[in-house]
């Protein structure tokens, strides 16, 4: 008989060791599944890491590029080391990128004569470790001033900027296409949805699907329009084909002028005479830049055979008492839209220095100037000065844009008021569309973004308003009163006034930015509009080397009756120009070119009776007699200064200033 129990066990062993050794292969297959899985996602934290270590290289070189830009701007040594001073771990800017949020520190040391810079971009990979990235860099100085900065820079773009939604243009127009003149040289041609600029019979510059927006309008080009001028008074054998505008990434500029029936025709077919003023003061032809929405950047001048130093190109208004539109020299106009950050929350996001700005481009289609408005063209003076002269109150003292034929109506310069200068901020209305959940943006810009500051600070003071007569107060007096500084409108913030009866008072705060020395300059407290009912004192309020923020002095304002005396400064000589004006009990201002002034007298009950005292740079005052709408003024004969004397005066009233180099020399 054959005994089943070892046979029994023998199977009851074979199984058990079967299930074991599933258990341990399951073990096993566990063990390699769970490195693997572990593996793929070193991999893919690995991927990641490399993104973010890859954006904030780009992040760091994107900085130390805009820092090389900015060396330009100096015209001395001394004006490099304060654009680039020494500093640890300054202008932190937080930064949201696609991978992970950057925070961005810059290092500048000294080495000699150049300047190390090195950029420091932190951030926080998956795993909540922090990693970085370092660039360093040096800068030297490059002499000469401004005017000759674009030398270097004239073989490729001026500033590296956003290119904007046109592209340079392929191929030539094809036969019998139907195209639409600009009256500049150029002409429109659309075809399969893109707007082309023709020039000639060349397509040079494209935007692309301009005719895929709804209800079947197309999108235009950006224009930027102006006239280009020769001093022929310094600039003697400059030929205007030698004069080319470039501006910055994928643009197009062309040159023209206008004959007598008003079409536009080119340079190379001009007679001498085409192109001259009616005295012949300067030589100037037209130009427009077209460009792509969504562009920010530079237009500027470039010469056939380089920029040299003393080749001088002035941007700006001679006309205007406003600091920040007084003339420049430089040659090369800016073009940014600012606008700053928004966390999730719809804060904005401030560092010490305040709002994070970014550079923003112009809207579709956007004219400048608005040809719907009196805007001034986008106008160059291109005249001949020594190397030194890099001010840009030379190119009023030295003639250039006072000549003859830039006194249109009895004022000099007044052929150029409204140019702008070397910045145009495109924030009141050019702005490109943008997610305002993410962004937003003032109507003004706080500064140049061309040539940033290193710190901000804070002004912070009182403005009093007292009300001396109750029948001419009003809430429309408090509500036209502003403080702005002499950097330009739009940097202070003016509270709400509080109070009653014949005392008001209310706060401001003015934004000031400080380049490295310090910030020099003037608060104002206006009342447009209202001039002649309300005083305010200390307006301006001066204020010098301003390096952190400050309480400053109260401006006293009173409601009562005032009146205004202005006007327009004539001279034989742009050296001899109207240095300052003083009122006993009011106060004067005088404008940046010493061609204009304006002073506000102190209250009166029935009309104002005074002395004003004129003081000049050079020269002589001739006797003159203003207009007054009640009383009279009279302006006596001086040399270096003279009296008006006003009588009975009240409202607005005007007394222009005569200037010459003898006494002899006034007109009788």
């Amino acid at each position: 008989m054959i005994d089943a129990k070892p046979a029994l066990l023998s199977l009851k062993k074979s199984r058990g060791v079967g299930l074991i050794e599933v258990l341990i292969a399951m073990f096993v297959l566990a063990i390699g599944v769970l490195a693997l899985g572990r593996m793929q996602g070193d991999f893919l934290g690995i991927s990641a890491t490399n993104k973010a270590r890859a954006e904030a290289l780009a992040i760091a070189q994107g900085r130390l590029e805009d820092m090389r830009n900015y060396m330009h701007v100096a015209n001395t040594l001394a004006e490099f080391n304060a654009l680039y001073p020494i500093a640890v771990n300054a202008n932190v800017q937080s930064i949201d990128g696609v991978n992970a949020t950057f925070r961005r520190t810059e290092t500048v040391a000294a080495k000699g004569e150049l300047r190390t810079v090195t950029v420091n971009v932190v951030w926080e990979n998956a795993r909540g470790e922090t990693e970085s990235v370092l660039l360093d860099t040096e800068l030297a100085y490059n002499s000469p001033g401004a005017p000759a900065s674009l030398a270097v820079v004239q073989e490729g773009p001026l500033v590296p900027s956003p290119t904007g939604r046109a592209k340079l243009g392929e191929g030539t127009l094809p036969d019998g296409a139907e195209t639409t003149p600009n009256n500049d040289g150029t002409k429109m041609y659309i075809a399969d949805g893109d707007r082309n600029l023709v020039s000639g019979d060349k397509i040079v510059l494209t935007l692309e699907d301009a005719c895929s927006t709804a209800g079947g309008t197309c999108e235009n080009f950006v224009q930027i329009r102006g006239k280009v001028y020769i001093d022929n008074g310094t600039q003697k054998s400059l030929d205007p084909e030698d004069i080319h505008l470039q501006a910055s990434d994928a643009a197009f500029c062309t040159r023209y002028y206008l004959d007598s029936a008003g079409e536009a025709q080119t340079l190379d077919g001009a007679n001498s005479s085409d192109l001259l003023t009616a005295e012949g003061d300067y030589t100037y032809f037209h130009y427009t830049c077209y460009l792509g929405g969504g562009w920010h950047g530079n237009v500027g001048i470039l010469l056939a055979g380089g920029i040299k130093q003393r080749d001088k190109v002035c941007l700006g208004d001679p006309v205007s008492q406003n600091e920040w539109e007084a003339p420049v020299i430089a040659v090369r106009r800016a073009y940014r839209g600012m606008i700053y950050g928004k966390d999730s929350d719809g804060t904005p996001l401030t560092t010490d220095s305040g709002y994070i700005y970014t550079s923003y481009g112009i809207a579709d289609g956007i004219v400048l100037p608005d040809p719907d408005t009196d805007d001034h063209s986008h106008d160059f003076v291109i005249s001949a000065m020594s190397a030194e002269s890099t001010e840009g109150a030379n190119c009023i003292s030295q003639s250039v844009m006072v000549r003859g034929d830039a006194n249109i109506d009895g004022i000099p310069g007044d052929l150029f008021t409204g140019n702008p200068h070397d910045f145009v901020c495109l924030n009141d209305g050019m702005l490109d569309t943008y997610d305002p959940d993410k962004y937003g943006h003032d109507t003004t810009c706080p500064y140049d973004p061309t040539s940033p500051p290193v710190e901000r600070h804070i002004l912070s003071g009182l403005v009093d308003v007292s009300v001396q007569d109750p029948q001419i107060f009003s809430e429309e007096v408090l509500a036209s009163i502003s403080v702005n500084t002499s950097d330009g409108p739009g940097n202070c913030l003016l509270g709400l006034f509080s109070g009653g009866g014949s005392q008001y008072q209310a706060n401001f705060e003015c934004d000031v930015y400080d380049w490295g020395a310090g910030w020099n300059g003037m608060i104002y407290t206006t009342a447009q509009g209202n001039e002649l009912k309300l005083s305010c004192s200390p307006s301006p309020l001066p204020l010098t080397a301003v390096t952190d923020d400050d309480v400053v002095s109260n401006v006293d304002c009173v409601v009562d009756n005032y009146a205004l005396i202005s006007g327009r400064v004539t001279t034989v000589d742009q050296n001899k120009v109207l240095s300052a004006v003083s009122i006993p009990d009011g106060h004067c201002s005088v404008s940046n070119s010493g061609l204009s002034y304006e002073c506000v007298t102190g209250a009166y009950d029935v009309d104002w009776d005074g002395t004003l005292t004129f003081l000049l740079s050079d020269g002589v005052v001739c006797a003159a007699i203003g207009t007054s709408p009640s009383g009279s003024l009279t302006l006596v004969n001086g040399s270096g200064s003279a009296d008006a004397v006003a009588v009975a005066i009240t409202g607005y009233n005007q007394l222009d200033i005569n200037i010459q180099d003898r006494v002899n020399d006034c007109p009788g």
